[in-house]
């Protein structure tokens, strides 16, 4: 292979780049020379090309190949498909064809952060099938990767509509054979329905009606013959607390069931599948400017949940005799504050928090509407990721496994005890604590989908894996609130009217939407830009963006700094009521 090192560019920069063409070509010194553009007259056609750095003579020639497909070396980024990356703190590895000699391949590498090259060094040989990389930070931490499609190829056809837009639908037609449906979409229905009725008034915290919804949900428990696991042999944890739109003390309620375990030698084990019950009534405590005193359903957030739930308990305790103990819980109090799930983590006696394999959380799992299936709080085990591209591969299900930090629902309390736990999601809406999360809008197609692969997951921690996760988290060292102190009323919370794409694994905040008559859309703020910036606070992630709306109050001023198409932008935005 040729190394084309670039010749205009300061010493400093050359070095980094002579780092590692010397360390190739030392390993292996008959299979690398190393030459500076200036040098090469004519790109060779018969062996493989590396283009080192933005200012090389030779990057045309990965830009011209990069027409083949969707990407772009923009100014001071990269666009690769629906993500643009910057140069700064990003180092790239783009391979296309070499012009020249279409079975030859031309690969072009960037370093955007010096401490990365041991990095890069070390971690490029065990990438050689990809396509095209991106490595983000000094770690260096791989944030971007995948493989070109095919073209030019007589055995591939994109077709066309009327304006010439393609588009690559084909007629649909019947499947040759059909398996016996495992859960009913139906049913999953009624469930929603039944929680989301006007009798139940939105399923607030205190009310009686929310004491209907724990009701039906132990009778479904019931009559899927599983053992209650509540207070003194009943359904329910019961306790008192300090909670509620006014603060007075009102009766709690968690529903906890259990599928013994069978197998002695993981006697006190479990694993826990969770979905919170409760929603926000009438408008607490979380309400949008508008909605005082209207129903809030909570089809999606969180009646979607609790039917899968139910349904997963319907099936596994007519089929399952599980090695370690299965655990499912509706908890209470999630809208206020995680009430419910932190009065469970703190009061387990039977099943101690260290002896918990693992909580599978579902929230707002409703809509997915033909998306990937998104797997939050990912980074919690190491193993993760690796369990759910074997759920993929089994099920066939597009999954996504997010890795930030978000402290999004019941799972949190876990975590903060140092519980490996997750939350399925199918992502966010416009209809997200709003009167029109009903339940016309629920995709029943994708809660089976949740159901599938939740099952996957659930039989592998029950019956499969022998050795605990590995935890990757710290257990938070302060007390988790619970018992009897207060929560914290629900307030005017700051909003720019968008909404984050919770994939997108670059630094900063890509927006996945942005609500009509916005703060965001007054000030200019489209669909894909990413938000670095909040005032003089970085922006790294969902997590840092959050803490930085806490910090204002509706009527603020603030100024944005975004990334739009590689180039960096700001504007001013007037903050939002919630």
């Amino acid at each position: 292979a040729l190394i084309i090192l670039p010749s205009n560019i300061d010493e400093e920069q050359l070095k980094l780049y002579k780092e590692i063409a010397d360390n190739w070509s030392n390993e292996k010194p008959d299979k690398f020379e190393v030459k500076m553009d200036n040098e090469v007259k004519q790109l060779p056609s018969g062996k493989a090309v590396w283009v080192f750095g933005w200012e090389n003579s030779y990057k045309p020639v990965v830009e011209e190949g990069l027409n083949l497909y969707d990407a772009k070396i923009l100014q001071r980024s990269v666009k690769m498909g629906k993500d643009t990356l910057s140069m700064e703190n990003n180092s790239f590895i783009i391979a296309v064809r070499n012009p020249n000699n279409p079975k030859a391949v031309v690969v072009w590498l960037t370093i955007g952060n010096k401490d990365a090259v041991a990095g890069l060094i070390r971690k490029l040989p065990h990438y050689n099938k990809y396509s095209y990389l991106a490595f983000e930070g000094d770690e260096p931490a791989n944030v971007k990767k995948g493989q070109w499609p095919v073209v030019n190829s007589p055995l591939t056809k994109m077709f066309t509509d009327e304006s010439g837009v393609e588009f690559p639908e084909l007629p649909k037609r019947e499947a040759l054979a059909r398996l016996q449906p495992v859960f009913s979409a139906e049913q999953m229905l009624e469930h929603v329905k039944f929680l989301t009725s006007e009798k139940l008034k939105g399923r607030g915290l205190g009310t009686p009606e929310l004491d209907s919804a724990a009701v039906y949900i132990a009778e479904q428990f019931n009559a899927a013959g599983l053992v209650p696991a509540g207070d003194d042999g009943t359904y329910f944890q019961t306790w008192k607390q300090n909670a509620g739109r006014d603060g007075k003390e009102i009766t709690m309620r968690n529903v906890v069931v259990i599928i013994p375990g069978t197998n002695p030698k993981y006697d006190g084990e479990a694993v826990v599948l969770s979905a919170h019950y409760d929603h926000l009534g009438l408008g607490w405590p979380d309400v949008r400017k508008g909605n005082e005193g209207k129903i809030h359903y909570g089809a999606d957030d969180n009646a979607s949940g609790v039917a899968v739930m139910i349904e997963l308990a319907k099936l596994l305790g007519r089929t399952m005799k599980p090695a370690r103990t299965v655990i499912f819980v509706a908890f209470t109090g999630e809208e206020a504050g995680l009430l419910g799930s932190k009065h469970f983590v703190d009061n387990l006696v039977e099943f101690p928090a260290d002896k918990i394999m693992a909580d599978i959380n579902l929230d707002t799992v409703g809509r997915l509407d033909g998306n990937k299936i998104m797997i939050l709080n990912g980074n919690t085990a190491k193993e993760w990721k690796f369990i759910f591209m074997g759920t993929e591969y089994v099920t066939g299900i597009p999954i996504e496994v997010v890795t930030q930090q978000l402290d999004a629902s019941d799972q949190r309390s876990f975590i903060e005890k140092g519980i490996p736990a997750i939350q399925i999601f199918t992502g966010p809406n416009k209809d997200y604590h709003s009167p029109t999360d009903t339940y016309d809008k629920i995709d029943t197609d994708g809660m089976i989908k949740v159901a599938t692969i939740t099952k996957e997951a659930l039989v592998y921690f029950a019956n499969d894996r022998e050795e605990p996760l590995t935890v990757t988290i710290e257990k938070k060292k302060e007390e988790v609130t619970s018992g009897n102190n207060k929560t914290k009323q629900g307030g005017r919370r700051a909003s720019t009217g968008s909404m984050p794409d919770f994939t997108y694994q670059g630094e900063g905040v890509k927006l996945a939407d942005v609500f009509e008559d916005s703060p965001a859309e007054k000030s200019g703020l489209k669909k894909g830009d990413v938000i670095v910036k909040l005032d003089d606070t970085p922006i790294k992630d969902l997590r840092a963006y959050s803490d930085a709306l806490k910090q204002h109050n509706p009527g603020d001023v603030v100024t944005i700094e975004y990334i739009r198409d590689g180039e960096h932008h700001t504007t001013k935005i007037t903050l939002g009521e919630r």
